[in-house]
């Protein structure tokens, strides 16, 4: 038992580092979200500077667009009989916030520029003080943040070229109970331990083009990865009694700095819309991410040896479809599917990021006014149900076994300026 702490220490920085793996983000601007994220094809505001760069040659002036978008979700777990009874665990409810926030200009007949902020891998997951996963991970918050300036080149009236810099900054804050034994069943609950890390600045490019004829355009974007290195600090909360009790295993219990690398994967898009009349407009994006980056973690640690962890995330693709009717000048309804593969195995499923396959579906509406865009949606997010149990044999790499389930609502606001 005197390796407790190395063990803990490697335990808190796996789920908390892996966290973004499987929770990529695609919703920072209202109306792009509402058609199912399927824009890539189009260019309508300053948006473009995230989802395809090179239409910002296709838009006027300057503009501003930004918003936020309102994240809940609820999930819910089951352990398998006879080892847990049959009971459903809830995670808490949260509220999270992504955001879009996008300047451009068009400074000539060829060139525009952009620079946008957004939250492409994050989200977070908090569990009640009782759930039997609490040990594994209890409340887990990660953001990215992704600052990006672009360029966009008109190399003919119907063809823009787009290129970028991602600069990538991001966060991470885990908490998870203590048990001791830890190889017991079922152990004690003898305290809690957090880490929090920040990550230095890192960066990839983006490079796109948009191809505009009559009714119809085609787009294309490819974001490439980054890896962020973060640095971290673990802090140990031992209820005196068990201190005491376990005296030479608590003493280990000493805050540590520990570390460790991830990349976030590369994706492309792309799309093709048609405007089927002068109301009525559609677009159909395919999306592939390259999550095969993130197929095991390296951490390293201030005063223990290095440890690799097994993850064997997948490649996944995404299929995205989007509908905009103009009742009239002023006002435009919208309406978007997307099929979402999840890249987890069963064997990585936690409670830090009980991820599946998913389906989301998608309404809203935008009004001008002037030189002013309001854009309001709503997403459902149904990631449906999921086991790491398999003909009767648990799966998890960590030996926590159970069936999950979630649901997420997206509420979206964003506004626009053409000055």
């Amino acid at each position: 038992m005197r390796y407790f702490l190395p063990v803990i220490l490697i335990l808190l920085l796996t789920v908390g580092m892996s966290f973004g793996a499987g929770f990529g983000l695609y919703e920072f601007g209202a109306r792009a979200s509402t058609l199912g994220g399927a824009v890539v094809a189009q260019s309508y505001d300053a948006s473009s500077v995230f989802y395809n760069p090179a239409g910002l040659v296709f838009q006027k002036g300057t503009q501003f667009y930004g918003g936020v978008t309102l994240i809940t979700s609820t999930s819910k777990w089951v352990g398998p009989a006879p080892i847990y009874p049959d009971k459903v665990y809830d995670s808490e409810s949260q509220i999270h916030t992504p955001i879009g926030i996008y300047f451009s200009h068009r400074y000539s007949e060829k060139w525009a520029l952009g620079l946008g902020l957004t939250n492409p891998f994050g989200l977070g997951l908090k569990w009640s003080d009782d759930f039997p996963g609490r040990f594994i991970s209890k409340d887990v918050d990660l953001k990215s943040f992704y600052f990006s300036p672009v360029v966009a080149y008109q190399l003919t009236p119907n063809l823009g070229l787009g290129f970028g810099v991602d600069f990538v900054y991001s966060v991470v804050s885990l908490t998870r109970n203590i048990l001791y034994p830890e190889d017991s069943n079922p152990g004690t609950d003898v305290g809690e331990a957090t880490i929090e890390g920040n990550s230095k600045m890192s960066y990839g490019f983006v490079a796109s083009f948009l191809y505009r004829l009559n009714k119809f355009s085609l787009g294309f974007l490819y974001r490439h990865k980054v890896k962020n290195e973060f640095d971290g600090f673990a802090k140990f909360s031992i209820n005196d009694t068990y201190y005491k009790t376990f005296l030479e295993e608590m003493a280990h219990t000493v805050d540590q700095k520990g570390g460790t690398e991830i990349t976030y994967p590369g994706f492309l898009s792309v799309g093709a819309h048609y405007q089927i009349n002068e109301k009525l407009g559609a677009e159909i994006d395919y999306m592939w991410y390259k999550w095969d980056v993130f197929k095991e973690l390296t951490l390293d640690f201030e005063k223990i040896e290095d440890v690799t962890v097994r993850e064997e995330y997948s490649n996944t693709s995404q299929l995205r479809v989007g509908i905009h009717y103009s009742l009239n000048d002023a006002l435009e309804i919208r309406a978007g599917y997307i099929y979402d593969q999840t890249p987890q195995p069963i064997e990585s499923m936690s409670p830090l990021l009980p991820d599946n396959d998913r389906n989301d579906y998608t309404l809203g509406i935008g009004y001008k006014m002037g030189k002013m865009k309001f854009d309001l949606g709503y997403m459902m997010v149904d990631f449906g149900e999921r086991s790491t149990v398999v003909n009767g044999e648990g799966k998890h790499f960590d030996g926590f076994n159970g069936t999950y389930s979630s649901l997420a609502h997206l509420f979206m606001f964003s506004y626009g300026y053409n000055f």
